[in-house]
């Protein structure tokens, strides 16, 4: 199952980056139910969380952001500018109107009703109940006095937690971010459009006129005329996450670039990576700094497509190169894992 998105490579070339805090406290807050040794920054982030946040606003995000199906749109609002500040997207949480608040929640939680449209676009009312969680107490309990209230009560929990856990950290986010914006910037207007998908993240491509985004339910996008609001986030390891509410620009938050930036230094360091791994392998992942095809990478480096064929297997294999599928293109990408050890 999967959410398709039509739309012209004209349409895509006039999406938009934003910058967010609350899809970095999303993503952060993921790490509390998912904890990921590969991603020391989200360790430290889960520390400090559970060390300095209150229980009662840690105990309410975490009970929405623990699903791997649906987190509620209303919590990662699409930022109105290149970097948006907490305070106004907290507004913008506060702001959602009741309606809205309470059709998310429908989707979320069992026991619900939901329109047949809902249902179906998963494989119908059976199929939804095993998606939904039971509501937690502590959801219900927010609800009590009300969706306005509710929405007040999330928007206090959002900058409480960025400023508790994120704000000693902002400075450093925001170099990530801000220069995975402008890689994937350059990279659109040196090579078009559409390679703004290579390396983007394995359930995300293009297909056939259309942007196709792998989630367990279905459903086109069918409004997105000016392009897509595309979010990066250091928060997210495990996939993308799509708020898509008509009539507003569909945003894809998607796993950012360089999040070794955001690790602490190594106490030791190979001298010469190829002496760990081969010189030729060593070769090839200097060589994807931006992704490369088996084809582009023999061309720049005088190797056969076989020896680089080979060579990229064992490094997929290892965990140091990523490869996905662009139309008739298959690309390489390296790994933060390989980016931490070329340092």
């Amino acid at each position: 199952m999967a959410v398709r998105i039509p739309m012209t490579a004209e349409a895509l070339g006039r999406s938009r980056f934003g910058i967010s805090p609350c899809a970095e406290v999303v993503g952060s807050l993921r790490a509390l139910h998912r904890p990921s040794p590969g991603s020391p920054h989200l360790l430290r982030w889960r520390a400090r969380a559970l060390d300095a946040v209150p229980a009662a606003p840690l105990s309410l995000l975490a009970a929405l952001t623990g699903s791997t199906v649906y987190v509620l749109d209303l919590l990662t609002p699409p930022p109105d500018a290149a970097v948006a500040s907490i305070d106004d997207e907290a507004a913008a949480i506060a702001a959602t109107p009741p309606e809205l608040t309470e059709y998310q929640l429908d989707i979320a939680f069992r026991g619900r009703a939901v329109p047949a449209e809902v249902a179906a676009s998963v494989g119908g009312p059976a199929r939804l109940e095993e998606l939904r969680q039971p509501m937690p107490a502590v959801v219900a309990e927010a609800l009590a006095g009300g969706a306005a209230a509710f929405t007040a009560r999330l928007a206090g929990a959002m900058r409480t937690y960025f400023e508790r856990v994120l704000a000693p950290d902002w400075p450093r986010v925001l170099d990530v971010l801000t220069a995975d914006v402008a890689y994937r910037g350059d990279r659109m207007a040196q090579h078009g459009a559409l390679t703004l998908l290579d390396d983007f993240h394995p359930s995300v491509r293009w297909d056939d006129g259309a942007i196709v985004v792998r989630k367990p339910f279905e459903l086109v996008v069918d409004w997105p005329h000016d392009g897509l609001l595309l979010v990066p986030s250091t928060g997210l390891s495990d996939g993308v996450l799509l708020n898509a509410e008509r009539p507003t620009a569909p945003s894809i938050l998607y796993p950012a670039r360089g999040l070794h930036a955001l690790w602490p230094a190594p106490a030791t360091s190979p001298g010469d990576l190829g002496e760990l791994i081969g010189h030729t392998r060593a070769t090839l992942l200097a060589a994807l700094d931006v992704p490369r095809t088996t084809a582009e990478l023999g061309r720049r480096e005088a190797l056969s497509a076989p020896t680089v064929s080979y060579h990229l297997g064992i490094l997929h294999r290892t965990g140091l190169v990523a490869r996905r599928r662009t139309g008739r293109r298959v690309v390489y990408a390296r790994t933060e894992l390989a980016a931490a050890l070329l340092g």
